[in-house]
């Protein structure tokens, strides 16, 4: 049923993957602060540097992975970030380097994007199917290209909430072996979806750099991440050329919270609601959107809408921002912006409330079925 009005009072922004936390989330964040204040020396925790994270940070960290990876990973391969984001920043500063090639799904997370631009690394695309990168388009860009990395997201990718079978992931780290390549491997969604493959971080530990953090299963103003390196070799060539940069240690408070959460199981129960709210918004959407063509998956914080063949990229963001629904063009996450890739990601995790959410999704709906 259609209840949009022809415009919302304020903008809603659909455009940031943050998780829809439930209205307890404060309350989990008291009982950390209290806890903390009462069983740690707070002025200490306050002047103190965390580097890489403590031998404990690195185990609590291993602990909380080891629900993706099977097992607890090595905590010796583990270094504490302040974010996924930074995770992958040491990442591309060390094991791809200034002045080389680094190789990227044609169509995914542009964020990346900015950090190897920021570091100067060019970033190349490989050609994608139903199921990621494929192999043979792999090979053909290691013998054309020589790149030191393959950037990719297996699990919900973004923006198209692909899930990589098994069988692929296994095929490209295959490649990446024989090629001398590594494999970087945005985790951030990984831990929101159910019965999914191990992470390369797990399958193919040897040429994966794994990066994840709590961001979208928790609370992105946490700011901690774990960078799971191939060994521990690679974690000390990763932290020394920015040992003194402190703006990407992991703040000791945030540390601390994390620690508490995994130790009283808030963790698991903050997980487990944002997945269930995840599931309601995504029936939500379906409901609204019925046949309209997209990808998704029923624990992803997104979707990707494809557009009809009279809206130009431009045009339907143009026209979502007349009715104060705020999205980003799909070109956005095509590594060549010329390449429309003809849909848009539209988050659903973003705003508050489902009535939000349900006003928003009804004006995108309508767009559908406009003519342009």
């Amino acid at each position: 049923m259609n209840v949009a009005s022809n415009n919302l009072i304020a903008p809603i922004s659909l455009i940031r993957t943050t998780p829809p936390t439930p209205a307890w989330l404060g309350n989990v964040v008291g009982e950390a602060l209290e806890h903390i204040t009462a069983t740690e020396d707070l002025s200490n925790l306050m002047r103190t540097h965390k580097f890489q994270g403590t031998d404990e940070d690195k185990a609590l960290g291993a602990s909380w992975l080891a629900a993706r990876f099977g097992t607890q990973p090595d905590p010796s391969r583990i270094i504490v970030t302040n974010g996924t984001q930074n995770a992958l920043l040491l990442t591309l500063n060390c094991a791809v380097g200034r002045g080389n090639i680094m190789l990227a799904e044609d169509v995914g997370y542009y964020g990346v994007r900015k950090l190897a631009k920021l570091l100067g690394i060019e970033v190349v695309p490989v050609k994608t199917d139903s199921d990621g990168p494929e192999p043979d388009a792999f090979q053909l860009a290691c013998d054309t290209f020589r790149p030191k990395g393959l950037f990719l997201t297996p699990t919900l990718h973004n923006p198209t909430t692909r899930i990589m079978s098994l069988e692929r992931r296994q095929a490209l780290a295959e490649v990446a072996r024989k090629n001398g390549v590594v494999l970087i491997e945005d985790d951030v969604y990984g831990m929101l979806p159910q019965d999914v493959p191990p992470p390369l971080g797990a399958l193919a530990p040897d040429v994966t750099w794994h990066a994840t953090g709590p961001a979208k299963c928790m609370a992105p103003g946490l700011r901690i991440g774990y960078l799971v390196a191939p060994g521990k070799e690679e974690v000390e060539r990763a932290f020394e050329p920015v040992s003194t940069a402190s703006t990407w240690f992991v703040s000791p408070l945030s540390a601390s919270i994390m620690k508490y959460w995994i130790q009283s199981g808030i963790a698991a129960r903050l997980l487990g609601a944002i997945r269930d709210e995840a599931r309601e918004r995504q029936n939500l959407a379906n409901e609204i959107f019925g046949g309209a063509a997209r990808q998704t998956h029923p624990d992803s914080l997104f979707l990707w809408l494809s557009l009809p063949s009279q809206w130009t990229d431009a045009g339907f963001v143009e026209a979502a921002q007349q009715r104060n629904v705020i999205i980003r063009p799909g070109s956005l996450f095509s590594v060549d912006p010329k390449v429309d890739p003809k849909a848009t990601r539209i988050v659903l995790g973003a705003p508050k409330t489902r009535d939000e959410l349900s006003l928003a999704l009804n004006h995108i709906a309508e767009l559908l079925g406009s003519v342009r």
